[in-house]
This record gives structure tokens, sequence and C-alpha cells, in this order.
């Protein structure tokens, strides 16, 4: 049976993952911030921090590579918006696309390295049978 917790986790990260990609592809069109795309930005925030938190016990590099790429393509609009332009890094401005991200992204890193440092504890009776 699979963990409750896990499976929660991951949904979270897919939504995530679909609410960046909805404003990546809608930002990428409509370089301005109008209509539902704060929404998303936000509603994506939300979710990449609730998958973390229900994560947080559990082993998953799934959720830390799901979190990690919605990190990368929430960055992107932003980064394409800012061009090679210094006036535009401003707050508020197309910055925050990219402080956001790199704040999807450094969950998704952390949640993989924990992952990836826990160590799993082997049965006793595993190394029995070994013998």
């Amino acid at each position: 049976m699979a963990n409750s917790k896990l499976v929660l986790a991951v949904g979270l990260s897919v939504a995530t993952l679909a609410l960046v990609m909805i404003n990546a592809l809608g930002n990428v069109a409509v370089v301005t911030k109008v209509g539902p795309a704060p929404v998303f930005s936000l509603s994506a925030i939300a979710l990449a921090t609730a998958a973390f938190v229900v994560s947080w016990k559990q082993r998953s590099f799934l959720v830390a590579g799901l979190l990690v790429a919605s990190g990368i393509i929430f960055m992107v609009p932003a980064l394409s918006a800012m061009g090679y332009s210094v006036a535009v890094t401003v707050i508020p401005g197309p910055i925050l696309g990219v402080i956001f991200g790199l704040a999807i992204v450094g969950l998704g890193v952390s949640n993989g390295i924990r992952t990836a440092r826990t160590v799993t504890a082997v049965p006793s009776n595993f190394s029995d049978e070994a013998k």
C-alpha cells in the first residue's frame, strides 16, 4: 500500500508543475502581468511550499525533481522579460519571478539533499538471510 503523505506530496508537486507551465505559457505570449497570471504564480508558490512540508519525513527524489523543474520553468518568463536590461531589476518587477523561482528550486534541492542523506534501516532478518 502506498504512503498517503508521499502520494499527496507527489500530487501537490505535479499540480505545482501544471500551474507553472500554464503561467509560463501565458507569460511568454503576453509579457505584461495582467489577468490571472499573478494568481497562478502565487498558487504555484503555495503548492510548492505545501509539497515540501508534506514530504518532510518522506524520501522522494520525484518530489525533489518536480520542484526543481517547477522552479526553473517558473523563472523562464521573468528572465525573458528582463532581457539584458538592468533597469527592469527594480522591485516589483520581473526580478520577483526570478527570486520566487529560485525559492522553489531551493525547496527542491533541499528536499533532494535531505532524501539523499537519509539512511534507511536494513531489517535484521534480511542480514540473516545473506549468511
